[in-house]
């Protein structure tokens, strides 16, 4: 697809990016396309053939074809009493062939209808089914009428699900773990194995926000992220088979070793108001763990390849990272809102650059293996970056395909934050490594606030999301005053808990004596349709 030159270029380009992808091409469609109907088809209304959100019109939309009849067996439903219930609950179980890098699932889901709108189908996210030859639907139960188009999964329901009412359905489904692949494929390695680990994140089918009247399943391409996901419950029971002795298993949440029988381990998971559910499994992690100021237990799971060996004595990558990701954690609890677990989880990652995950995140080899016994590092950056990640993206949602910047630049402008109060002799290098020679002050790029459609490269959706929207953060601190510029970030940190939020609530709680103070700030970095919806 590239020279070996233009690759080599890109790997150090992308070293900037704490959830990194590469050029903005589609994604290959897979060959996954599955229906079961019971009856004769009919023809969907037209209105059904569009994504909840529509890509850019020089996009392909992504058809679902349904089907209804009054001999298709229904979802159960029901109207009992759900208040204080999650919106989903998963209960998982997994039998997991380490050896043959395999998954079978049984994943179990209760879904409460909390729209205003009464729903004739559900519509799942199929992340795994991004690539061929990863996801193999076995059914869908009870037996409705469903399809899988892509990552869009979509449900027929007999009898509409009224709001308020709630039912149960049931998936089985085999996962085939690809290997960490070379070049871009290399950045999905959170889904992937290695010579000693195994990644299942984003490998769980999620159920599609619904918005607007309809659900949301964005077009995949290769910048940037395109999920968009709801909070949930998650029940998991892991039992994995043909494993090295002393498979250790990185998990979130509350985590209970069942033992070991017949050659197999079982673990019980129980994880609470996530976003996501997502494991590594090793026999050569190394666990170390430090409580951070605010009482959170993290937890490093390192190869032994952290610890470098030089003419000068070992440098301990892993001791910085745990001091790090405990710092950061502790600091933006401090200016953000109370962390939600008891634990944090940091996995070395036999993939390029970092991934965030509710609870635990991914930060690449790469970084522990470059370490130079210096804070001016991609570890210290990257590991801030994902932790960072667990507010903008794990407590307060966005869209990540079309506001990417929500959590991207947030999460990036924490890093500068983090090296100005522990290492603040670096802050100067901070802007210029990470930020000034990628974006000088005569950039012209896109707008912070565009979509990942709009970018040809990784390295243009970095510079104007990432880096600019520091930049622009920064600037709006400078208009509203440091002590103002926080309460802000700590108020939108609040009112967006458990949500998908957008745009619109992070710029109204801005006071309208706050607005006109950054008026001029605002029209720098957005695009002209956002300011019009601002400032009417």
């Amino acid at each position: 697809m590239r020279t070996q030159l233009l690759i080599l270029l890109l790997v150090g380009l992308l070293a900037l990016t704490a959830c990194g992808t590469s050029e903005a091409q589609p994604i290959p469609p897979t060959a996954t396309t599955l229906r079961v109907v019971q009856a004769s088809p009919t023809a969907a209304p037209a209105s059904s053939l569009i994504p909840s959100i529509a890509p850019p019109a020089d996009r392909e939309l992504q058809p679902v074809a349904t089907a209804a009849s009054a001999l298709t067996p229904t979802l159960a439903s029901t109207c009992l009493a759900t208040a204080g219930q999650p919106t989903t609950q998963h209960t998982i179980t997994a039998e997991i062939d380490y050896a043959g890098r395999a998954a079978t699932v049984n994943q179990q889901l209760r879904y409460i209808n909390r729209t205003n709108d009464t729903l004739p189908q559900i519509v799942l996210n199929v992340e795994p089914n991004r690539r061929p030859e990863v996801f193999t639907l076995a059914g869908v139960t009870p037996a409705a009428a469903y399809e899988l188009t892509g990552r869009r999964l979509t449900i027929d329901l007999v009898e509409p699900l009224a709001p308020g009412c709630s039912l149960e359905f049931a998936l089985d489904f085999q996962i085939s773990v690809p290997p960490v692949g070379d070049g871009v494929l290399g950045y999905s390695g959170y889904l992937g194995y290695s010579t000693r680990q195994i990644n299942l994140a984003n490998w769980l089918p999620i159920i599609a926000v619904h918005s607007a009247g309809a659900w949301i399943t964005h077009d995949t391409v290769l910048v940037g992220e395109q999920v968009v996901a709801e909070i949930a419950d998650w029940d998991v029971t892991l039992t994995v088979r043909n494993a090295p002795d002393g498979l250790v298993l990185a998990a979130p949440g509350f985590v209970e070793a069942d033992g070991e029988s017949a050659g197999a381990q079982t673990w019980h998971i129980r994880h609470t108001s996530a976003r996501d559910f997502g494991v590594s499994l090793s026999p050569a992690f190394n666990l170390t763990t430090r409580a951070a100021a605010n009482g959170v237990i993290v937890e490093l799971y390192s190869f032994d390849d952290a610890l470098i060996q030089t003419d000068d004595g070992i440098i301990d990558a892993a001791a910085h990272a745990l001091d790090v990701a405990a710092r950061s954690l502790a600091m933006y609890a401090d200016l953000f809102g109370d962390y939600s677990y008891d634990r944090f989880v940091v996995v070395q990652g036999d993939f390029p650059d970092g991934m965030e995950f509710s609870d635990l995140v991914f930060v690449s080899t790469d970084w522990f293996r470059t370490y130079a016994d210096s804070p001016a590092a991609y570890l210290t950056i990257i590991t801030v970056h994902e932790v960072a990640h667990q507010w903008w993206y794990a407590r307060v949602g966005n869209d990540q395909a079309l506001t990417p910047w929500l959590d991207e630049a947030l999460a990036t402008y924490s890093e500068y934050i983090f090296y100005e109060e522990y290492y603040p002799d670096y802050r100067e290098w901070w802007w210029r490594f990470r930020v000034e020679q990628y974006v000088p002050g005569d950039f012209a790029g896109p707008p912070v606030d565009s979509t990942v459609y709009e970018f040809a490269s990784i390295r243009a959706y970095i510079n104007a999301v990432y880096l600019r929207g520091a930049q622009m953060l920064h600037d709006l601190r400078a208009d509203l005053g440091t002590d103002a510029f926080f309460a802000w970030l700590a108020a939108y940190a609040q009112a967006g808990i458990g949500r998908v939020a957008t745009p619109d609530l992070f710029w109204s709680l801005l006071t309208p004596e706050q607005r006109a103070q950054t008026q001029a700030t605002r029209a720098a970095y957005l695009s002209a349709p956002a300011l019009a919806a601002l400032d009417p």
